[in-house]
């Protein structure tokens, strides 16, 4: 659940938005009661599954990327908004290539060039008088990413016990090891068992991919037609370690 005791002011608002977003995917407000019952967004959770990459990452990159494109540029002439932008020096590498997709028309871009212009006077002052430059603040948006990171995980331990979700999740790409280490700790004993034999049963199928694409890049088997999976099966391997 959402660390909300050690929310203020801007990143309220920002979490608010983005439960929104994640409600919008899954359907079902968060709640402190156990485990969720089936809703009627259930079958909306069941096609993020469907997603060629780790369904935690999905509901991460999915709800930032509609939370700046939507609301985002509004807040940029907020002060409150504005204030932990100037203690971290705007968003870390990750999360400014996020901003840049989504100042798309030039009244978002100038909203984007005052925010920073207002940076490259901290640090030019910052020059002149101490010479540290440096921030002093972690990028709000990776603030944000992590509590979402922790809905999109307790959604997923919430249902990983239930039968028709586990079908459809043997068929899916299945969580990054980043994910699937934070949902292994977060879930029930029963739902924490099946995910990791299933993802053990889909390291074997990628691995075994992995193995065709190696063998039919020698010489001796050029000749074998290679399917889609074996041809992507790199791609996979590396979405399967870091996410995406």
């Amino acid at each position: 659940m959402f660390r909300r005791n050690r929310l203020h002011g801007w990143e309220e608002r920002l979490i608010d938005g983005l439960i929104k977003v994640v409600e919008r995917i899954s359907g079902q407000p968060e709640t402190a009661a156990g485990p969720r019952l089936k809703f009627v967004g259930y079958n909306e959770l069941l096609k993020i599954l469907e997603k060629t990459d780790c369904p935690v990452c999905f509901m991460i990159r999915s709800s930032l990327q509609h939370y700046l494109s939507v609301e985002f540029i509004e807040e940029l002439t907020v002060p409150e908004f504005r204030e932990p932008l100037r203690s971290s020096l705007g968003y870390c590498n990750k999360h400014s290539e996020y901003v840049r997709r989504a100042a798309r028309n030039p009244l978002q871009a100038m909203g984007v060039a005052v925010v920073y212009k207002d940076l490259l006077d901290i640090v030019q002052s910052r020059l002149t008088t101490t010479g540290r430059v440096g921030p002093t603040g972690i990028c709000p948006l990776c603030i944000i990413q992590l509590d979402i990171e922790s809905y999109a995980l307790q959604l997923l331990a919430d249902y990983a016990h239930d039968e028709d979700f586990q079908r459809h999740y043997e068929e899916a790409q299945g969580l990054c090891v980043g994910h699937l280490h934070a949902a292994l700790r977060l879930a029930q004993r029963e739902a924490s068992e099946f995910l990791a034999q299933s993802h053990e049963r889909k390291l074997n199928r990628l691995m075994a991919d992995l193995d065709e694409f190696i063998r039919k890049h020698d010489y001796r088997f050029a000749g074998e037609t290679m399917t889609e999976a074996e041809a992507h099966s790199w791609q996979r391997a590396v979405r399967s370690i870091v996410g995406s």
